[in-house]
């Protein structure tokens, strides 16, 4: 690993474990209840200990000045709304690019299994050969078709919970970017915390769950979620909806801060967000 790198990476994980707040959702799905001030997410997460933030470069540019020790995680694709047909994310942006906006890692999404698939790992391999020439961690996204059916489920409309039958694709998924040169992969967490530790050990890179649709009103569903993938191995989570779609958001990332850095339980973690 390149210099470069290591040291974009250890400021990204500082405290061994990572919690990152998603707010690049609006490239898809517009001002999305939650997300309609980017500027107050990112002053909440530099408020209540978040490590860093995942967004596009239009909004980078919006919240830069308030950005201060929050490590900025840049998505380069795109190309997918809620009023479009689908298709692949193709790149909007180049890893130069994102150097030049100062950024500590880029962000693509891959998806396995897909009828475009060899477009989008083509994608993630060209990214991840770049980030290796610049020094540029590379976050791989790795999702199997079958993820996807409620993934982007925007508007709440599908079931948050994946069956564990997709612990296969998820160990498929995670070793395809690891083998493609992703530094870190971002996937869903299939439910089983046994076959979710073999595909973080399999993978070989650092792992981070994704939160997808929220699972359900209670915040107490997504820290049993949290504490599931930490005991498995994850090494953080990358959460949008699950944070700033909660009633406070505030209180909801303080909650999973305190289980991701602090080893807080379910119990300690509550008790904090409802103090």
């Amino acid at each position: 690993m390149t210099a470069g790198k290591a040291l974009r990476l250890r400021r990204l994980s500082a405290r061994s474990r990572t919690v990152i707040v998603a707010i690049d959702h609006g490239l898809g799905a517009g001002p999305m209840p939650g997300l309609a001030s980017p500027v107050d997410i990112v002053k909440m997460c530099e408020q209540h200990a978040a490590d860093g933030v995942l967004l596009t470069p239009g909004i980078l540019e919006q919240v830069a000045q308030d950005l201060e020790r929050l490590s900025v995680i840049l998505r380069l694709d795109g190309g997918n709304t809620a009023a479009g047909p689908g298709g692949p994310m193709r790149l909007f942006t180049e890893v130069e690019q994102a150097l030049a906006m100062g950024v500590d890692a880029v962000a693509v999404n891959a998806t396995v299994g897909a009828p475009y698939e060899v477009h989008e790992l083509e994608k993630l391999g060209r990214v991840a050969a770049a980030g290796r020439r610049w020094g540029l961690p590379v976050i791989g996204g790795m999702f199997t078709y079958g993820m996807l059916e409620n993934h982007y489920d925007y508007f709440g409309t599908g079931d948050a919970t994946l069956p564990t039958s997709i612990s296969s694709d998820v160990a498929l998924a995670a070793r395809i970017g690891a083998e493609l040169g992703a530094d870190v992969v971002k996937t869903r967490y299939c439910g089983d915390p046994d076959a979710f530790r073999r595909s973080v050990a399999a993978a070989g890179v650092p792992v981070m769950v994704a939160g997808g649709p929220m699972r359900g009103e209670p915040l107490e569903d997504t820290l049993r979620m949290v504490e599931e993938v930490l005991g498995a191995g994850a090494s953080g989570v990358v959460f949008g909806r699950c944070i700033w779609s909660q009633p406070d958001p505030g209180d909801a990332l303080k909650a999973v801060c305190a289980m991701v850095h602090e080893d807080a339980t379910v119990e300690e973690a509550l008790e904090l967000a409802y103090a």
